[in-house]
């Protein structure tokens, strides 16, 4: 009997950038899910326990499955069916997968491929590439995981540009191919930092963040990639930190966790926040659109607290007499800019014990008119 390949004793191909984005372990058990699932054709793969686990040595079941609710709480995989240590084997499908072409029954006639193109079109804003797109990548060495990776950035970027096209399988074919040397190029450097000062880094541990946390610089430089505003990404951060600080929850997964956070408050902030091409002056009576609130709460920003800062707003634009062209995406940024400095102030008082050990329930910055006043002085953020 033939030994099935995912038996045999082989070196896992890994991506160091794909490591640094999701994590080791989870890199390590996607590529081996990838392996598996490029050996079938049906849309969700099958791998047997066994078969993982020979695949795996180094792990117990505890780790495999920890590993698993990683990957499907990062929205990188699936699983249907039972859990992995509930069943002879797991059943699964990559997220953002393309469905699987329908295939021509066997006595059907066959269909004339000698098709006209399509159409040029705009980016469809659920944009999903083609399976022969994503095997020619593959062909070129390129991680099916990686791909799915760039997908978010690359519809994006379609979208922004708004233009009418029939290849964009064929540009995304190219925009991957070159995200993946930015990638490589990148990870050549470190490995060339390292052997020059013999630096080796120590196995990450799961760790709650700091108040103090920021995006590393690979963080950033993927999310500037996507062509995100970088002030777009800085306000993300305190409300990021904020909202995990009070979880309590601990990765070692923060900076691909950001990513995520920062990526679907974008392309929802691109959507949803017109931006008219005739400039305007603020109405007296403005009020915010619902998707402002919507994309706050994507920030777990509350909304009564961005309903209490529309009066100064408002205030300020009216006694400027200025014009622009959205007063939706302004008020966005001065909601979590304001959000921001609370954050700060909080974070100040815990530092210090806060009014000699007195508590206090007023919000920082928040509860007297004078604070107000200090708010409308700071105007950075109407630059």
């Amino acid at each position: 009997m033939p030994v099935h390949p995912l038996i045999s004793d082989h070196a896992i191909s890994l991506s160091a950038t794909l490591a640094a984005t999701i994590g080791l372990e989870e890199a390590i058990l996607l590529s081996v899910l990838n392996d598996a699932a490029r050996l079938q054709t049906q849309p969700q793969a099958r791998l047997n326990s066994d078969t993982l686990r020979r695949q795996v040595p180094f792990w117990n079941d505890d780790t495999i499955t920890r590993v698993l609710s990683s990957l499907i709480d990062k929205g990188l995989l699936q699983i249907h069916g039972p859990a992995f240590t509930q069943a002879a084997g797991i059943v699964f499908s990559f997220a953002n997968a393309p469905a699987q072409t329908v295939q021509t029954p066997r006595h059907a006639p066959a269909k004339d491929t000698r098709s006209v193109p399509a159409r040029p079109a705009p980016m469809p804003e659920q944009w999903q590439p083609s399976e022969e797109a994503v095997q020619r990548l593959e062909q070129h060495g390129i991680p099916r995981a990686f791909s799915f990776s760039q997908l978010d950035a690359f519809v994006l970027q379609g979208q922004e540009q708004g233009s009418n096209r029939n290849d964009w399988n064929t540009r995304f074919f190219r925009f991957i191919k070159n995200q993946w040397v930015y990638a490589q190029n990148d990870a050549g450097r470190f490995r060339r930092q390292q052997e020059r000062t013999g630096f080796q880094p120590s196995q990450e541990e799961a760790l709650p963040i700091t108040a103090d946390w920021q995006p590393s610089s690979d963080a950033l430089q993927i999310l500037q990639r996507a062509s995100i505003d970088p002030q777009f990404i800085q306000d993300a951060v305190p409300e990021f930190v904020l909202y995990w600080q009070e979880r309590g929850d601990v990765f070692k997964t923060w900076n691909s966790k950001f990513i995520q956070h920062v990526r679907q408050q974008w392309a929802r902030f691109t959507a949803a926040v017109e931006h008219s091409p005739m400039p305007t002056r603020i109405e007296s009576n403005w009020q915010p659109a619902e998707d402002c609130y919507d994309i706050l709460g994507m920030g777990h920003i509350p909304r009564e607290f961005a309903t209490a800062l529309v009066g100064e707003f408002v205030l300020y634009w009216r006694d400027s007499n200025q014009v622009h062209n959205s007063w939706n995406s302004r008020f966005l940024q001065y909601v979590k800019q304001q959000w921001a400095k609370r954050h700060a102030a909080s974070s100040a008082v815990s530092t210090t014990g806060g009014n000699n050990g007195q508590q206090t329930t007023a919000q920082p910055g928040y509860s007297t008119a004078e604070a107000s006043v200090s708010r409308l002085s700071d105007t950075s953020w109407a630059k």
